[in-house]
């Protein structure tokens, strides 16, 4: 996909399409329509516009005697944000991609009203949105339906009358930041979307692999015997059921100088999570293909940050699984041995990533980091809480916190804060063993999800963010598909981005 921007004057775009977006406004609604018909030198019929007024999720596809025009609802301007920018940039998008077109025109929004978004911001914004909008995943299709296929090779960003020529740098620079995080994102749907029998551990580890020598990262790859060498029993006693041995999965960046402290994401990698002993109903179970979801999304994060080449060090961490109820795996009522020291008492097979995470978290300590990020697909309590419209966040640190809340309210990958107060520890203390997997009681199973993985934390400011709501759908949105959505991504991305910012003022 080619996204480019051309300052040249619209008749001379060559586009098979052109995408409008309109204010529900009855004045800037007629505004607009008269200065489409100018600049495309053409006349809409009103007949055409009879259900289209530009309210939000309205769009309609006109066609003239030259052209086809899409045009794509605001809602009222007093009510714009960025988020409808994006949404109403995607359904244009969407309503051409069943119709053959292979090059687009979409409108730079010139609004520049929004508070605190800048024309860069914007154009990321639609760069993104229309990437998203455009993700399918039709690999293992013999026979491809046109429907599953969509045709366009080229969007143009353009400018009224090149009005934004003065902006063309930034503008430049939003097309190229929202490509690399909109591929980047859609990188980490393809992974999660992968069945599991072609992404087990080993498969994502030679992908990570791949990525790192096509771009500016390292990738190490531990074997089972490296992983016991440095006692991280609770990956080895997840995988012990697979015949799928486990991988961790070190990546590194060097963007920053030598002597910065690294910021380090830590992704869950359960490839296929049965359970385990404590095994799934079968309902559904074919969705936890998409338990790696947290490992998809930091992966997408190096492929941004290392083509963004922001001015940081940043480690990712990936403890890569299978969760499998062999004859030899792990039991209700098993004790194991984290890599910090830590005992715990295994309760339930299927709390299994806050095991692996155990270890990757304390792993983490050796960098001295920064800060530390986790995502994982952790817990279905987390939909139950706040439902799938954004992930939730807790930690040790109130000032990183905020920090994922400000980024996840400029890219709309959104999370919201539960607290890890000191009166929910106790509901995770064992009677045998140093800590329990799951709680006592039946309550609160987010929060003592994310209290269990504090305990292993080490000295350093940790955010949790449980993607389980998020990272998989079960019917498309605007711009996020069925099933993998890459949630975390934008989110994280962004926030290194603010973290890269900061240094070069």
């Amino acid at each position: 996909m080619k996204i480019i921007f051309e300052k040249t004057s619209i008749e001379k775009l060559k586009a098979q399409a052109y995408i409008f977006l309109c204010y529900q406004d009855k004045k800037l609604f007629s505004e607009e329509l008269r200065l489409i018909e100018e600049l495309l030198n053409c006349k809409i019929a009103s007949i055409s516009l009879e259900d289209f007024e530009g309210k939000e999720k309205q769009t309609v596809l006109v066609y003239t005697d030259k052209h086809r025009i899409i045009l794509s609802g605001l809602g009222l301007k007093e009510k714009l944000t960025l988020e409808k920018v994006r949404k109403a940039t995607a359904r244009g998008i969407k309503k051409v991609k069943s119709h053959k077109i292979k090059t687009v025109a979409v409108e730079i929004l010139q609004d520049l009203t929004l508070k605190g978004v800048e024309i860069e911001d914007i154009t990321r914004a639609q760069t993104i949105s229309s990437l998203l909008a455009l993700y399918s995943f039709d690999k293992y299709y013999t026979k491809k339906d046109d429907q599953e296929i969509h045709y366009i090779k080229e969007i143009i960003l353009f400018s009224q009358y090149n009005s934004l020529g003065k902006y063309a740098k930034e503008i430049q620079e939003g097309i190229r930041s929202g490509t690399v995080i909109g591929e980047s994102t859609n990188m980490a749907r393809d992974l999660g979307n992968e069945p599991s029998n072609v992404m087990f551990p080993a498969e994502l580890a030679k992908r990570v692999q791949a990525l790192a020598r096509l771009n500016k990262f390292s990738a190490q790859i531990l074997n089972k015997s490296q992983i016991e060498k440095l006692g991280m029993r609770g990956v080895l006693g997840v995988a012990q059921g697979s015949e799928h041995e486990p991988k961790f999965i070190i990546m590194e960046y060097k963007g920053g100088k030598k002597n910065d402290k690294p910021y380090v994401v830590v992704g869950k990698g359960v490839t296929f999570d049965s359970g385990g002993i404590s095994i799934k109903p079968s309902a559904g179970m074919a969705m936890m293909k998409l338990d790696m979801g947290g490992a998809a999304a930091v992966v997408g994060i190096f492929n941004a940050i290392t083509q963004l080449d922001l001015k940081l060090n940043v480690i990712g961490l990936i403890p890569c699984v299978e969760n499998m109820p062999d004859g030899k795996a792990f039991k209700p009522g098993d004790v194991i041995k984290a890599y910090n020291g830590l005992t715990i008492e295994v309760d339930n097979t299927d709390a299994e990533g806050r095991l692996i995470l155990a270890d990757a978290l304390s792993y983490a300590s050796k960098y001295k980091p920064a800060a530390v990020i986790d995502l994982a697909t952790l817990t279905g309590a987390s939909v139950i809480a706040i439902g799938s419209v954004a992930s939730i966040v807790m930690g040790n640190d109130q000032k990183l916190i905020d920090q994922i809340i400000t980024a996840g309210d400029q890219t709309y990958d959104r999370v919201w804060q539960l607290p890890l107060w000191d009166e929910y520890d106790k509901m995770i203390d064992s009677e045998i063993a140093d800590v329990r997997n799951s709680g006592v009681v039946k309550q609160a199973g987010t929060i003592l999800a994310g209290m269990f993985l504090k305990r292993f934390i080490g000295d350093y400011p940790w955010a949790h963010l449980d993607i389980a709501a998020t990272a998989m759908r079960s019917s498309e949105t605007d711009y996020d598909p069925k099933n993998a959505t890459g949630s975390g991504v934008r989110l994280v991305t962004q926030y290194l981005m603010n973290e890269s910012n900061k240094l070069k003022k």
